[in-house]
C-alpha cells in the first residue's frame, strides 16, 4: 500500500509539474541523484552512450563547418549514417539485455519487491516523463488493482508485465521516434533538391525565352538579308542586260566607223583614178596635138634648109609649147599634191578619232 501510494504522489507530480525539462538535464539529474543505488554495468553503459552521443555532436558541428554546399552535407550525411545505425543497433541490444537482466534481478530478489518496484519507477519517471499517456495507464491499473484489492503474488505479476510493455513500448517510442528523425533530414534534404531543382528550371526558363528572342531576331534579320541579296540580284541582272546591250551599240558604232573608213578610202581611190584619167587623156590629147603639128610640118617644107629652118623654127615654138604645157603640168601636180595632203590629212584625222573610239569605255555611258 505504500509503494502504490509513493507511485501516485510521484505521478500526481508529474502531471502537475508545468514544463518537462529536456531528456539531456533528466538523464544528468536522475545519474547525478542515483549514482550511488546504480548497478557497475548500468553506469559503464550510460558512459558508452554518453561518449557516443558526445562524438555524433561534435561529428555533427564539425559537418556543419566543414561545407556549406547541399552535396557536400549529403556525403557527410551517408558517412556518419552507418555511426547512427550502429548506435541504434546498439540501443537496442542494450533495451533487450537491460529488460532480461532486470527480469532476472526480480526472479533473484523476489523479498526486495517492494524497493525494486519503487526504484524502477523513480527510473521511469528519470528517462521517460513524456509518456503521460502510459504513466495515466498504469495510475488506472494502480487504482483498479487497488479497488479490487488483488493478492500481492497477481499485483507483482501484473507490475511486471506493465513493467516489460513499458520498456516495449519506450524502445518502439525510441525507433519510430529515430525513424523520423531520418526521415525528418531526407525530407529536408529532398525540399532543398526541389528548391534547387526548381531555381534551376526558372534559370532554364529564362535562358529559353532569351534564345527564343535571339532567335526571333536572326530570324528577322535573314529574312531582311534575304530581301537585300533579291535586290542586289534584280539589280545585277539589270546591269549585265545593260551591258550586253552596249556591247551590242559598241560592236554596230565599230561597224559603222569601219564603213565609214572603208567608204572614205574608196571615194579617195575613185577620186585618185579620176584625177589619173583626166591625166592620162590630157597627155594623150597633147601627145596626138604634137604628132599632127609635126606631121602638118614635115609635109609644109619644101627643102631640106626650109625644113631645117622651119625645124629650128618649128623646135622652138614646140619647146616653147612644151614649156608651156609643162608649167600647166607642175600646176596640177601641185594642185593634186594640195589636194592629196588635204586627204592624208582628213584620212589622219579620221584616224585619230578612230583611235579615240576605241579608247572611248562605252560600259561608263548608261542607257538613255
Amino acid at each position: 500500500m505504500k509503494m502504490k501510494k509513493e507511485r501516485e504522489v510521484v505521478l500526481m507530480g508529474s502531471n502537475q509539474s508545468p514544463q518537462s525539462p529536456s531528456p539531456r538535464s533528466r538523464r544528468r539529474s536522475f545519474c547525478n541523484g542515483n549514482m550511488s543505488t546504480m548497478p557497475v554495468w548500468l553506469l559503464s553503459n550510460l558512459a558508452d552512450l554518453e561518449e557516443r552521443m558526445k562524438n555524433l555532436e561534435i561529428n555533427k558541428i564539425e559537418a556543419e563547418n566543414e561545407g556549406d554546399t547541399f552535396a557536400e552535407r549529403a556525403e557527410c550525411y551517408y558517412r556518419k549514417r552507418p555511426q547512427l545505425l550502429t548506435l541504434l543497433q546498439d540501443l537496442y541490444n542494450s533495451y533487450i539485455n537491460l529488460a532480461d537482466r532486470y527480469k532476472q534481478e526480480i526472479n533473484k530478489h523476489n523479498h526486495h519487491r517492494q524497493v525494486s518496484s519503487i526504484d524502477f519507477d523513480c527510473k521511469e519517471y528519470g528517462q521517460h516523463e513524456d509518456f503521460d499517456g502510459i504513466s495515466s495507464e498504469i495510475e488506472s491499473e494502480v487504482e483498479s488493482s487497488l479497488s479490487y484489492q488483488q493478492p500481492p503474488i497477481v499485483q507483482m505479476a501484473q507490475d511486471d508485465s506493465t513493467a516489460l510493455q513499458v520498456d516495449g513500448i519506450v524502445l518502439e517510442f525510441v525507433m519510430k521516434n529515430v525513424e523520423f528523425e531520418i526521415l525528418l533530414h531526407e525530407l529536408t534534404g529532398m525540399e532543398r533538391r526541389s528548391c534547387e531543382s526548381s531555381r534551376k528550371i526558372e534559370l532554364q526558363k529564362s535562358l529559353l525565352e532569351v534564345l527564343e528572342s535571339e532567335r526571333l531576331i536572326l530570324l528577322n534579320e535573314n529574312a531582311s538579308l534575304g530581301y537585300r541579296v533579291a535586290a542586289l540580284v534584280e539589280e545585277n541582272k539589270g546591269l549585265v542586260s545593260e551591258s550586253l546591250f552596249m556591247k551590242r551599240r559598241a560592236g554596230e558604232l565599230a561597224r559603222c566607223v569601219l564603213r565609214m573608213r572603208e567608204d572614205q578610202r574608196v571615194s579617195m581611190l575613185s577620186r585618185k583614178i579620176e584625177d589619173l584619167q583626166g591625166q592620162i587623156f590630157g597627155l594623150e590629147k597633147r601627145n596626138k596635138e604634137y604628132y599632127d603639128q609635126l606631121v602638118k610640118r614635115e609635109q609644109q617644107l619644101p627643102d631640106d634648109d626650109s625644113t631645117a629652118k622651119t625645124t629650128e623654127k618649128n623646135g622652138n615654138e614646140v619647146a616653147l609649147d612644151a614649156c608651156f604645157q609643162m608649167g600647166k603640168l607642175n600646176r596640177r601636180l601641185m594642185k593634186k599634191e594640195i589636194t592629196d595632203g588635204h586627204r592624208n590629212w582628213v584620212a589622219k584625222k579620221s584616224g585619230s578619232w578612230w583611235t579615240r573610239v576605241k579608247k572611248m569605255d562605252l560600259f561608263l555611258c548608261g542607257l538613255n
